[in-house]
């Protein structure tokens, strides 16, 4: 099986979730890299220092930082993109759907635990998918840019040894829908994620999905996002 692949620390934005989905621009070709092997951990732990009875660790006197980066790394494989950030491995995959006399696209995602601990997805009304879609007509620049918005509060566990998949589709009942000649770019984002509902942040570029329509039944492409190369 032919596979590569790339490492990224943007890929995964730390901003509080946003109530609507930003577009992003789409993905440029991303170059193979390798992801950075942390130091291994020493064989027997340094003995503990006595610390005074009104003076508290340095780890526990600091706030977590919300904002700190997440590698992200992703692999490409003929079953799909596989996605892996904060103890969860990805794959994610795309098809076309016919709707009414135009075209759609359906996202797919397998998720499962690769340390051992349960993980939390915010999963709203249409589930943990967030788009954020940009629509080009034939021979045009001009992109109509399709929003998403967020609706509940739900949740979505990972369980170790106990996989689990959601999927959503473009556009939304009843939304604008693909013809032919008509190109779709769509950045795939997660609303939330983390190790429980107190630290979830947005994955916020997952994927990148585009999708052009001629005759016959389109192909999307899924595969990572821009960040990934950088």
């Amino acid at each position: 099986m032919l596979a590569w692949s790339l490492s990224a620390c943007g890929g995964a934005s730390n901003a509080p979730a946003p109530a609507t989905a930003q577009a992003a621009a789409p993905a440029a070709a991303a170059e193979p890299s390798t992801l950075a092997s942390e130091s291994a951990a020493p064989s027997e732990p340094p003995a503990a220092e006595a610390v005074p009875a009104d003076t508290k660790p340095a780890e526990a006197s600091q706030a977590k930082d919300p904002d700190a980066p997440r590698q992200v790394k992703y692999v490409v494989t003929p079953e799909g993109l596989k996605i892996e950030v904060a103890g969860v491995r990805f794959l994610a995959t795309a098809e076309a759907k016919q709707v009414a006399k135009g075209w759609g696209a359906k996202i797919s995602v397998k998720a499962e635990s690769t340390d051992g601990a349960s993980h939390v997805l915010l999963s709203p009304k249409n589930g943990p998918i967030a788009f954020a879609a940009a629509v080009f007509k034939k021979g045009s620049t001009e992109a109509e840019r399709i929003p998403d918005a967020r609706e509940g509060e739900g949740e979505l566990t990972i369980g170790p040894g106990a996989p689990v998949t959601f999927s959503r589709e473009f556009p939304n009942k009843g939304g604008r829908v693909l013809a032919i000649g008509e190109t779709l770019d769509m950045e795939v984002a997660l609303w939330g994620l983390g190790s429980s509902a107190d630290d979830r942040r947005p994955v916020k570029q997952f994927v990148h999905v585009k999708m052009k329509v001629d005759k016959g039944k389109p192909k999307p492409s899924i595969e990572p996002p821009a960040s990934a190369a950088k």
